[in-house]
C-alpha cells in the first residue's frame, strides 16, 4: 500500500522577508561537524571511514546506514545522527573517494560503491540494514536495493535526480559552480531555500573544504559515465519499504520528481518537508529526523 503524506511540520517558524524566513535563534549550524574521529574498516584492501552511533540491540529496529551526496562527506549528517542514534543503531559512511576514506584512482561506477559498501556491511556483521541518503547517497540507496537486496530492509531517498519521469521544472543555475568563493556561493544559494543561511562564513568554510577534499578526480570519473535515471521497471523490483522525504521548495530536484520516484516503487512513501531546498537533512533537520524516525518505527523489528 502506498502512503503519501502531503506535509510534515514539526516546528513553529517566524516568517520574514522572502528566502530569509526562519528565526536564527534555534537554527542548527548549516555546516556542522560530527565532532569525532572516524573508525576505519578494510574493504578490498582500501580503508573505508565510518562513524557509529547508538547501540545494536535485538528488537530495537534496523541499523540505519547513511550515505552522503557526491562532493560531501559524513559530516553532512551532523544534525541528524544524534537524534537518530538515540533511538536506533546508525552508521554514517564515507564511500570510497569521499571524506576520510581512501581515494583510489579508478572509475567510480555505482556498483563500485555498492559492492564496497556491501563488503563493509559483511565485514561489520551488520546483517540487513536500512540505507539512506540525499542526492547521490539516495541513488546509492536505490542501487543497494537492486544490487544487494538481501542486505537491504528499507531505503530512504532524498533529493535525488535518479528517478523516472520527465525531469522538467528545475531552475537553471544562477551562475557557474567553479572552485572559487563566487562559485561556492552560487552553489549554496541554489541548493538552500533560506538565503540567510549562506553567510560569508559558511561560503568560506565550504570553499576551504572543497580545496582540501582531494576528490575532484572522483567526481569527474563518476560524472563522466553517470548512469541514466532508473526506469519504472527497475524500481518495481524494489519491494522493501521506501521513504522519500522531499522539500516542497527544492528547485534542483523539484517535488514532482520525488512524487514520480515514490509512485514507481511498490511501497514508496512520500513525505513533503516545508521551507527547505535540496538538502533537507541539513536545512530542516527536525522535520527530516521526525520523518525518518516515523519510517523506522513502522518497519518490522528483527
Amino acid at each position: 500500500m502506498k502512503i503519501v503524506l502531503t506535509a510534515l511540520v514539526v516546528a513553529t517558524l517566524t516568517w520574514g522577508p522572502a528566502h530569509a524566513r526562519e528565526s536564527t535563534r534555534h537554527r542548527q549550524p548549516l555546516l556542522g561537524t560530527l565532532g569525532q574521529e572516524p573508525r576505519f574498516e578494510q574493504v578490498f584492501g582500501q580503508r573505508m571511514a565510518y562513524y557509529e552511533y547508538g547501540a545494536r540491540h535485538r528488537g530495537r529496529g534496523p541499523t540505519l546506514i547513511l550515505i552522503p551526496h557526491l562532493a560531501w562527506d559524513s559530516n553532512a549528517w551532523a544534525s541528524n545522527v544524534g537524534e537518530l542514534g538515540a533511538r536506533y543503531h546508525v552508521i554514517a559512511v564515507d564511500p570510497l573517494g569521499h571524506g576520510r576514506s581512501d581515494k583510489p584512482m579508478l572509475d567510480y561506477k555505482m556498483d563500485t560503491w555498492t559492492d564496497t559498501i556491501a563488503e563493509f556491511v559483511r565485514r561489520r556483521h551488520l546483517g540487513r540494514a536500512v540505507f539512506g541518503g540525499a542526492g547521490m547517497g539516495g541513488a546509492l540507496s536505490v542501487q543497494m536495493a537492486l544490487d544487494h537486496p538481501r542486505l537491504v530492509s528499507g531505503i530512504i531517498v532524498a533529493a535525488s535526480n535518479s528517478g523516472p519521469g520527465e525531469h522538467a521544472g528545475a531552475a537553471r543555475p544562477s551562475g557557474p559552480y567553479g572552485p572559487s568563493l563566487a562559485g561556492t556561493r552560487n552553489y549554496l544559494l541554489d541548493n538552500f531555500y533560506d538565503d540567510s543561511l549562506v553567510t560569508e562564513e559558511v561560503v568560506r568554510a565550504r570553499f576551504e573544504y572543497r580545496l582540501r577534499a582531494n576528490d575532484g578526480y572522483v567526481i569527474q570519473r563518476h560524472l563522466a559515465d553517470h548512469r541514466a535515471p532508473y526506469s519504472v521497471d527497475e524500481l518495481a523490483r524494489i519491494t522493501v519499504p521506501a521513504l522519500f522525504p522531499w522539500c516542497r521548495d527544492d528547485t534542483v530536484t523539484p517535488l514532482g520528481w520525488g512524487e514520480d520516484f515514490a509512485r514507481a516503487l511498490p511501497h514508496g512513501r512520500l513525505v513533503v518537508l516545508e521551507r527547505c531546498g535540496h538538502f533537507p537533512n541539513m536545512e530542516q533537520p527536525e522535520q527530516f529526523n521526525a520523518a525518518v524516525l516515523a519510517f523506522l518505527a513502522s518497519l518490522p523489528t528483527r
